[in-house]
């Protein structure tokens, strides 16, 4: 049986680039070629210049090039073999790669520090599996293409300090010889690429590559959010769903399952049960029995950056087994499925997020216990939101004329926003917002609040630049003005307005 991904990698750990070095000469005499051995000089396609104390990047030159500061201050360059992982690829796929490794892998994290992100930890891995390697280049070229379309005059101290996404962007791509004009050309290239070696891969799945199959197809949904939100995520989650199914049959069920497999699936498993908030049809189950949920859920509600805890998962699987048979909220429900949906939400506002920021196990030293509770919050009267819309607005569960409502829509939405807005786009969780602030948005009335949600939604978009995000406002202002429109006529729901318009959005 061949070993997986995880385990060739352990077995022989992956040699770190040398460290760059820089070489200052007493001046006025610069140094000699001979006093430098070639072999001493390490490769980066940067090197350091020294004057005085200050140290700034500048491009590699080629052979021995001797380059000299303002104040004489000579610094000896020679280049020696390029790294293998990139000798291979052109300046452009460079810079991809490493736009991949150092802000996408961030923003698919809560904490990115050593050891707890296993996407950065696959890089390497591109070197030897060109299917990874090409949909980690669309990757980050589409979202260099997101960023690069702000208007050119963005590089502004204004703008440094909105996005440090875009100033970072614009410091990093100049050694690569940027900023690139070409990247949604080369995004469509590589995406193009990616899909044709997957159909060539899914028919020979084994132990040793089923991983980074599922990390291949992971990407490509994280290529439609980067993109859209919309179009092809639904046919990889289930391409995800056959081989996670595969996963737990005894050829390819470990003893014990890897951390990269627990994280992959995991992440699976929260744009499951988010992809489903449009859907009440029964959807095949993502996770067979066979696989243990305890560990999904635990990472889920750990280091996944949307920070949704594990009760809240399990409690919104446990929604799709609901027996509804209907085609519109609108319609009445059997009293089976009122008493199943009280029960969740019940269960729902009886959760604790302030205990469950005590109970659960921190992935950093860094954790924010107070934001971390904020998050949990809004997710939670985000999930009441979600569970009290699977039922008609004269429901007594959710209809404040009743006397018997467990639930009031418009304060679960005002709960949302009042957590949401002690978040800052520096806090580790920010990147948690969308999903409670979209539903909160959906139940909001006054212009006031709608305004604020368009705001930081604009916010959000400058951290991330994924294209799903721009999605979410477009859908918010359709809602809106639907149930501007139908003032004081027969209350509606808005799922059903979604449905009827044919948004297909994950929104995560």
């Amino acid at each position: 049986m061949g070993k997986t991904y995880e385990e060739r990698l352990n077995a022989k750990p992956v040699t770190a680039p040398p460290a760059i070095r820089t070489f200052k000469t007493p001046r006025p005499q610069a140094p000699s070629k001979s006093s430098t051995d070639v072999a001493d000089i390490p490769n980066s396609d940067r090197v350091t210049e020294v004057d005085g104390d200050d140290e700034k990047d500048i491009e590699a030159v080629p052979s021995s090039t001797a380059i000299t500061g303002p104040d004489s201050a000579i610094t000896w360059v020679q280049r020696a073999l390029a790294d293998p992982l990139v000798q291979d690829l052109n300046p452009h796929s460079r810079y991809y790669l490493d736009h991949f490794a150092t802000q996408i892998c961030a923003d698919m994290v809560v904490y990115d520090g050593p050891g707890q992100n296993p996407f950065r930890d696959l890089i390497p891995a591109t070197s030897a599996y060109p299917l990874l390697l090409q949909i980690v280049l669309a990757n980050g070229a589409l979202h260099v293409f997101n960023i690069t379309r702000e208007p050119s005059d963005v590089f502004t101290d204004h703008h440094r300090q909105k996005s440090l996404c875009l100033a970072a962007y614009y410091k990093a791509v100049s050694p690569f010889g940027g900023p690139l004009k070409s990247s949604y050309r080369d995004a469509l290239v590589a995406k193009s690429n990616a899909l044709a070696l997957l159909a060539q891969s899914i028919g020979d799945v084994n132990n040793s590559n089923v991983d980074i199959l599922l990390a291949t197809i992971l990407f490509f949904v994280n290529y439609a959010l980067i993109e859209s939100g919309q179009d092809q995520w639904k046919v990889h989650m289930e391409g995800a769903r056959r081989l996670i199914e595969l996963c737990g049959t005894p050829p390819f069920r470990p003893n014990e399952m890897s951390r990269l497999r627990t994280c992959l699936i995991s992440d699976f498993l929260v744009f499951y049960i988010l992809g489903s908030l449009f859907y009440y049809t029964t959807t095949p189950k993502l996770i067979p029995d066979t696989i243990p949920l305890e560990n999904i859920l635990s990472w889920a509600e750990t280091n996944n950056y949307l920070s949704c805890p594990a009760p809240l998962l399990r409690i919104m699987l446990q929604s799709f087994e609901l027996p509804d048979k209907r085609t519109s909220t609108i319609e009445p429900v059997t009293p089976e499925m009122h008493n199943r949906v009280k029960e969740l939400l019940e269960a729902a506002l009886a959760f604790d997020p302030v205990q469950w920021t005590h109970d659960y196990l921190p992935v950093s030293p860094f954790e924010e216990p107070e934001k971390r509770a904020r998050i949990a919050s809004a997710h939670r009267s985000a999930v009441c939101i979600y569970l009290a819309r699977t039922l008609p607005y004269s429901n007594p569960l959710i209809n404040p004329a009743g006397g018997e409502a467990i639930v009031n829509l418009p304060d679960l939405a005002n709960d949302i926003i009042y957590h949401i807005s002690h978040l800052q786009p520096g806090d580790s969780v920010f990147k948690s917002i969308s999903w409670p602030l979209f539903l909160a948005g959906a139940e909001l009335e006054t212009q006031t609040q709608r305004t604020w949600v368009l705001d930081i939604l604009d916010n959000f978009y400058s951290v991330m630049y994924w294209g799903y995000i721009p999605s979410v406002r477009k859908i918010l202002e359709t809602i809106w003005d639907c149930r501007d429109r139908t003032k004081g006529g027969v209350e509606s729901c808005w799922m059903d307005e979604v449905q009827q318009l044919g948004f297909d959005l994950l929104i995560a």
